[in-house]
């Protein structure tokens, strides 16, 4: 036999119980009122044509974890700072999908990074326009030139930890070992000479 499950609130479901106690309990008031519902149409109705599944359509899945594999997935979450069905959806999008995915905190910081790093840039280009542009000692432009580039090197040094922070994130969704992410750090590039001497 099939079976159907839904959920109603409190007060409509002590209403039916109520109704369903005269008529053999739960069960037996459902599948009378079924039946009665199917015969009072004349027969079955017309299967609706089916509807092309939306991208916003989403059903529920439930998972069975051991207490063990629970603890760790809230621990997880604690970190990402997701709930179990967030955390437990982005991995399932990461594996089926190759979906990016960040976590709201992660994604708040990534953003307020990524703004200040392009409001730096926009302001050391205006600068380094405005020196050319003003006749001043060789001494002076040079001196304001190599904070310029050492300024710069900063920025993308900056630019470059954001993309090493989608790197470590698309790691973590695909389950990659710490292993290989501390192997591209290690071979990242590494902050110019002109950087390190000041």
């Amino acid at each position: 036999m099939t079976h159907f499950g839904f959920q109603l609130p409190d007060e409509l479901a002590e209403q039916f119980d109520a109704y369903a106690a005269t008529c053999g309990g739960r069960s037996a008031a459902l599948r009378a009122l079924v039946s009665q519902c199917l015969s009072d149409g004349g027969g079955a109705p017309q299967r609706p044509a089916p509807q092309p599944v939306s991208q916003a359509q989403a059903s529920s899945v439930a998972v069975l974890l051991t207490r063990d594999d629970r603890l760790r997935l809230d621990e997880e979450c604690r970190i990402t700072g997701m709930t179990r069905g967030q955390w437990l959806a982005a991995c399932a999008r990461n594996r089926l999908h190759g979906t990016r995915h960040f976590g709201q905190v992660d994604r708040d910081r990534i953003a307020r990074i990524a703004r200040e790093m392009r409001e730096m840039k926009s302001s050391l280009h205006r600068y380094a326009s405005a020196i050319q542009r003003a006749p001043r000692d060789l001494a002076i432009v040079e001196k304001h030139q190599s904070l310029i580039g050492h300024l710069s090197a900063q920025v993308e040094r900056g630019l470059r930890a954001i993309e090493g922070a989608f790197r470590g994130n698309d790691h973590y969704w695909s389950g990659k070992p710490a292993e290989a992410r501390s192997e591209e750090r290690r071979i990242a590039p590494a902050a110019s000479a002109a950087e390190a001497s000041l």
